[in-house]
């Protein structure tokens, strides 16, 4: 279903970089504030600190719970659900609009939890403070069952949602 010309919307890579970084740090200013506490600093573009670097980060004032760290995995979560619906049942007729739902709302929430997941023996990450504050059993159960979710999910929407069964049909017409 894919065509060369498909690839192209690798050029868009920092567009949704950035669409992805916004949800993962305003999810985490969101419930933050939501907690009580003061957002400070909210910075959605590449940044290297004295902590290193960073897609983006949030600076808060007053405390929050372990809600705030895994806010970011709870949103891709809610938002791979969305999106799954969306993709799976909706007959999206532009294949460009239908790809770019894919990325954003599907494969964007894979790369986010997948990124943070690999990078949770760090100190420094919200994995490794989540790891550090809940049962790892949790944790890990956790990121290895949503993981596995967004993999099947995204090969049943490139397989069987309508959009993908649309263009096959359309693609079968057009070579016949």
């Amino acid at each position: 279903m894919l065509q060369k010309r498909d690839l192209l919307w690798i050029l868009a890579y920092p567009i949704y970089q950035i669409i992805g970084t916004i949800r993962h740090e305003g999810s985490h200013a969101l419930v933050a504030l939501l907690e009580g506490a003061r957002v400070i600093e909210f910075v959605f573009w590449p940044s290297i600190t004295k902590y290193g670097f960073y897609w983006g980060y949030v600076r808060i004032t007053g405390s929050t719970d372990w809600v705030f760290l895994a806010a970011p995995y709870l949103v891709d979560l809610l938002t791979f659900t969305v999106f799954f619906c969306v993709c799976m049942w909706l007959l999206i007729r532009r294949k460009w609009i239908w790809l770019n739902l894919v990325i954003i709302g599907l494969i964007s929430p894979l790369a986010n939890s997948l990124y943070s997941y690999l990078g949770s023996p760090e100190p420094n990450t919200d994995v490794g403070k989540l790891l550090d504050v809940l049962p790892s059993v949790v944790v890990h159960g956790y990121f290895w069952l949503t993981l596995s979710l967004y993999i099947l999910g995204i090969f049943l929407v490139f397989k069987l949602s309508r959009t993908a069964r649309f263009m096959k049909t359309q693609k079968g017409e057009t070579q016949n």
